[in-house]
Formats: C-alpha cells, structure tokens, sequence
C-alpha cells in the first residue's frame, strides 16, 4: 500500500520500493538480524531470483503497509517496518527490524512510535506485535510503548523447522 512518508526526529518512513529488495533481503535474511523474524533466512531460499521479485513487489499488497525506516540525514535506509491491516482497518499487526548497526540507539523505539501515530491518524484503534518470547530487547521496546503481553504462542522462521515461543503485545488507543 502506498502512503504519504512521514518523519520522526532522526528518520523519514517511506512506502517500500523495488529498489529496496536488497536491503530487505539482507536485513530480514541475516540469521542475526532477522533471527526472530519470520521470514525465510537467506540459505533457505530455493529460489533467490523469485524471492527478489517477491520483494520488489511488496508495495503492491492491498492490505499491508510496508516501510522503510531511513536516516533523514543521510538517506541511508535503517529498517523496515510493516503494518498488517485487519478488522475493516480499526486494527494493525505491525513488526519491524532495525540493522544491527543501528541497535541500542532508540530507533526502535522512534519507529514504532510513528507508526502507532500514522495508525492513529488513519483510525486505527488496536495495535498488535508478535515478538519471540527470547528476544528481550524488543520485548522491553513493547512494554516502553505502552502494549502489553496478551497471548502465548509460537512461530517459525520461515521455512525452516526454527520454533520460538512468542508474546503477542497489544495497545489500544
């Protein structure tokens, strides 16, 4: 889905492009960076020319927002972020991922943050995050931001057999 970019103090959040496929890749692909995510990590890809196309076309999605976090300074993307869109709207499952060179730093913090606002101003009411149980940092980003754990469950990464319990965090405006 396409929107209006919008700004934080440090960061511009932009609608994800095609040419943004390999930062995506590398970022959700990376067995370090992307480790709690679901996506599948880079040496599982069969078929890595599809799967770039898969990327380059995520934009397309009519039911998602997906960002890209980038350095208002220097332009350099920092992370991704996606807002899922469920219940007519009044709902959004969102995650994110910051480089790991940009970690411990608050733009995590910053991200979601504006995200929740863009939310906000677009009437969404309900905010959802999954997030491994283990991944303590992002665990704390959540509970900083107000949501709380509401659920227990598990996921995989991707398409492999990788199994992490999770919290779902919820907000609610």
């Amino acid at each position: 889905m396409n929107f209006t970019p919008f700004e934080t103090p440090r960061l511009r959040l932009r609608p994800q492009e095609a040419r943004d496929a390999g930062f995506a890749l590398c970022i959700w692909g990376d067995p370090i960076t992307g480790k709690y995510l679901s996506d599948t990590p880079l040496d599982a890809i069969d078929d890595l020319n599809e799967y770039m196309e898969l990327l380059r076309h995520l934009s397309d999605a009519p039911d998602c927002y997906y960002m890209i976090a980038e350095d208002k300074v220097t332009g350099q993307p920092i992370g991704t972020c996606c807002a899922v869109i469920k219940n007519g709207g009044t709902c959004w499952d969102i995650g994110y991922c910051i480089h790991p060179t940009r970690w411990r730093q608050g733009y995590a913090k910053e991200m979601v943050t504006a995200v929740v606002a863009f939310g906000a101003q677009n009437g969404v009411k309900t905010f959802l995050a999954d997030v491994a149980a283990e991944n303590l940092g992002s665990c704390a980003v959540m509970r900083v931001l107000g949501f709380t754990p509401t659920e227990n469950g598990t996921f995989h990464r991707g398409s492999t057999t990788l199994e992490y319990k999770n919290l779902t965090f919820r907000k609610e405006l």
